[in-house]
Order: C-alpha cells, then structure tokens, then sequence
C-alpha cells in the first residue's frame, strides 16, 4: 500500500476545494484563492492536484467553454465512475447524480448500443431546481 503524505500545502488544498464540493475550478482560480495571485505557486498546485487525483479525492475535468481541465474535490469515498454527474449552465455548480437509473442507461448504453460510457466523465448539462424556481419568481 502506498503511504500518502500530508503537506501543509496539500491540507491547504484539500481544505480549500472541499469547501466547495459542488464547484469546478481552474488552476488559476485556486492559485487566486490560496495565494492571491494567479501564478504564484502554480507549480506546485499542479503538482499537489496531480496528487489528490491519483488517490481519487480530486477529479479532473474539461471544461466545456473553454477547454481548459478543472478540478473538483470528491473525497476519498467517492467512486465517480460508477455514476453520472449534472452540472447547472446558470449557476455551475455541479453534484454527483447517485441513481439506478443512470447505471441502468450505462447497461442499456452497451449492451443496445455497443458503447461503453465513462460515468466518471460524463456530464449532463441542464439548469438545476435552485435556478428554475429562481427564474419562475
């Protein structure tokens, strides 16, 4: 089993994007939030990202609009890939969808059609509740 550490830093980071668990972001906006600069500290953001997301507590993702990856935190007991994920164009934020029925799509998905569907990347787009009872008052 292999040991993981513990950095300052990388508690930093952890704290950071776990308070934000239904949020993306980019390397630049957790340089912006840890360190007040977009820059500063980059590489080792990279490098402690990299990290969390070999241990499966972070998952990266492409952006849609810009192309750009960003990262969300999951946690350690988290398996992404077993489910699908919403992600809200008004509001961005973005939660797991945990539902037989998105497994049962998956086993329709290859068995009907031949394709095999990475759920850990897989992203519905919609408007959440929140923004659709903001929107209707």
């Amino acid at each position: 089993m292999k040991k993981t550490y513990q950095t300052a830093g990388k508690r930093e980071l952890v704290t950071f994007l776990s308070r934000h668990p239904d949020r993306q972001f980019t390397t630049e906006e957790i340089c912006l939030s840890l360190n007040g600069d977009t820059e500063r500290g980059k590489s080792s953001i990279y490098r402690r990202l990299s990290v969390l997301c070999a241990e499966s507590a972070v998952r990266k993702f492409r952006d849609e609009k810009s192309g750009r990856s960003v990262y969300q935190y999951v946690g350690s007991g988290c398996d992404c890939s077993q489910h699908f994920h919403q992600k809200c164009l008004h509001c961005g934020t973005v939660s797991h969808i945990d539902c037989k029925d998105s497994e049962s799509f998956a086993r329709h998905m290859l068995s009907e059609h031949g394709f095999l569907v990475d759920c850990g990347q897989s992203i519905l787009y919609g408007v959440c509740r929140a923004c659709r009872e903001r929107e209707a008052q």
